[in-house]
């Protein structure tokens, strides 16, 4: 008979319950999951049995991977189930020429992320493992947003290949500890966050309003709801420009590229007290840093752009932003404690929120064995059919290898038209090519 442990859920899991108003495509929804494709090669053929024995362990290893929620909707809280196989689909392609291969991977990685992902039974993980010949696969992880954040992903598939190694006969050094996410989820509710940073947000967030973008359609027309996505390119000569900028301003790249996207929510509304949202970690100071599970933190970055008459004006009031907010850094539960009126504007029929991100992922996985990952970043086709989002659109923008910067907008197709968002990214793509004359 099957036994579980219980615990109590994190604070990050009763924000997301916030959002959750059923159906596919909400928190706990079968559509929203994070979907990861690695190019893996090498020389000799992966061994298929060791790779399910591999995903085993690590299932083994990240209790969040076999941890669903329970209970009345009241009362909900962590079951905890024993380890169970990993579903692991193997295709064979081989006539797919080498010059088509990277085009035929990024399919792939739309087609299992068009799939679904069940909340109930465990483990919450899915992999398909696409072989091109004997030295050249296409290996696609796709988790349940509860279990897993972005950093998750990368630690999920450092410690497969990993295990794969050990099971193919390569030692290697040990894994790190890795803190389980209920032992982050207790830690969470015990280090209550401290006067001075409740006072700074009571004080940051005063009157705040997240800045409200109109939608095309309201809320009560009642249409479908699902999520697509347009992906953009942004030259590499831009985002090397972006790059000198942030540097010759004591600024990060994360800073540079929010301040373009600042910009964008002023041109879009007209407003000069711009509060956005984005999210920071939320691992504790790296104690956390090997934990798998949902610990990233929701952050409403407020900044005030009057007066501002350059790019240059607008990137220095971000900095101080970030920094400020950043060094102040709570569980979004108890922002909102401090805020409780910051979500008025983006609740209406008419007007949502944007969040934006953008987080560096390593593109290699380092590991023992003959076998290299490197992270499938370079994808440049748009989907009618993405994971899903909350509410509004969910802004991504990162840089391939290549240098060029790689954008995202995940949007809700019930909200905005497709020609709005394509619109969103043309305008912003001409802020961040214009920072080379700033």
């Amino acid at each position: 008979m099957m036994t579980t442990d219980v615990a109590p859920l994190s604070l990050n899991q009763k924000f997301n319950s916030l959002f959750d108003a059923g159906g596919d495509d909400g928190p706990f929804g079968c559509r929203n999951h994070v979907v990861v494709g690695w190019r893996v090669t090498g020389k000799r053929p992966i061994d298929v049995d060791a790779l399910r024995e591999a995903l085993l362990d690590v299932v083994r290893r990240h209790e969040a991977l076999r941890t669903r929620i329970g209970g009345p909707d009241d009362d909900r809280h962590q079951e905890i189930l024993p380890p169970s196989p990993v579903r692991l689909d193997v295709l064979d392609l081989p006539d797919v020429a080498v010059a088509s291969r990277a085009d035929r991977a990024e399919t792939l990685i739309h087609e299992v992320e068009a799939g679904t992902i069940g909340t109930q039974e465990a483990p919450f993980l899915r992999a398909v493992l696409a072989r091109f010949d004997s030295q050249d696969s296409v290996l696609v992880l796709m988790a349940h947003h509860l279990s897993v954040d972005g950093q998750s992903m990368a630690l999920i598939v450092r410690d497969l290949a990993h295990y794969y190694a050990a099971r193919t006969g390569h030692e290697g050094a040990d894994l790190p500890v890795a803190p389980q996410y209920r032992e982050y989820g207790v830690w969470e509710h015990e280090a209550a966050a401290s006067a001075k940073a409740r006072e700074f947000w009571r004080r940051r967030l005063d009157g705040a309003r997240f800045t409200a973008i109109p939608t095309d359609m309201p809320r009560s027309a009642g249409l479908p709801v699902s999520t697509a996505r347009h992906r953009f390119l942004i030259p590499g000569d831009a985002m090397a420009a972006l790059d000198r900028v942030a540097r010759s301003n004591r600024a990060t790249r994360f800073m540079a590229i929010a301040a373009a996207y600042q910009l964008l929510l002023q041109r879009l509304t007209g407003a000069t007290d711009v509060v956005m949202a984005t999210f920071t970690p939320g691992r504790g100071d790296g104690q956390f840093d090997e934990t798998v599970g949902t610990l990233y933190n929701f952050v409403p970055l407020r900044t005030d752009l009057t007066g501002c008459t350059s790019y240059l004006d607008v990137l220095q009031r971000v900095r101080r932003s970030c920094l400020e907010a950043f060094s102040h850094d709570i569980p979004a539960m108890q922002i909102f404690a401090e805020a409780p009126q910051l979500m008025e504007t983006v609740m209406t029929d008419n007007a949502t929120a944007m969040v934006f991100e953008s987080v560096p992922t390593d593109s290699v996985a380092d590991a023992p064995g003959d076998l290299k990952f490197v992270r499938i970043t370079r994808l440049l086709r748009s989907q009618e059919l993405a994971s899903a989002i909350p509410d509004g659109a969910l802004w991504d923008i990162n840089i391939d290898p290549s240098g060029d910067g790689i954008g995202a907008i995940a949007y809700k197709r019930n909200l905005f038209r497709e020609d709005t968002i394509v619109s969103m990214a043309e305008e912003f793509g001409r802020i961040v090519r214009d920072v080379r004359r700033a």
